[in-house]
């Protein structure tokens, strides 16, 4: 009898464990399909971005040339990605983007290094730490850049500059 009682003891607590775990499993599969969700989303925006940015191109262009044509195209089919991040689920999206590279390579690959370009920008934007204090010049885009200017031409001789940064002392 002991054996029996011990057997259904066991089997209680297996069922308990076994129970606690599904609930574990499926609190984690919420929380990654939520983080999932919002990363989508914040693709999805990055991506809408990069549309917004392919579209204020295609106006610097000559309307009709190959140039606007293929950033008009570039824009519509990030903002047709955009919207795919943005309304559908993660496996879903990476099929439709998976869709959309092999239509459209050269646009997709267009689309990643505006992408690139766009992510190296917001990078070097969030620097927290900036420029050397020594590199901060209110006014001057060039302050901390070396840059040599040849003796003799124009621009040398109308600075009248010396090496030690004083004017007129040569």
């Amino acid at each position: 009898m002991k054996d029996s009682s011990e057997k259904t003891a066991g089997s209680d607590l297996r069922a308990r464990i076994d129970d606690a775990a599904e609930a574990v499993s499926e609190t984690a599969r919420e929380q990654a399909s939520e983080a999932a969700g919002r990363v989508a989303a914040r693709a999805g925006d990055t991506v809408g971005n990069a549309a917004d940015a392919a579209a204020a191109a295609r106006s610097e262009f000559e309307p009709g040339t190959l140039q606007a044509q293929a950033a008009d195209q570039m824009a519509a089919g990030l903002q047709q990605v955009a919207g795919a991040l943005r309304d559908t689920d993660l496996n879903s999206a990476a099929g439709e983007v998976t869709r959309f590279a092999r239509e459209n390579p050269l646009l997709f690959l267009g689309g990643t290094a505006l992408l690139g370009f766009a992510a190296v920008r917001f990078l070097k934007a969030s620097d927290r730490q900036g420029p050397a204090p020594q590199a901060r010049t209110a006014g001057d885009p060039w302050t901390g850049h070396v840059s040599t200017m040849p003796a003799g031409s124009p621009a040398y001789e109308e600075s009248d500059t010396s090496y030690t940064g004083e004017r007129g002392a040569a």
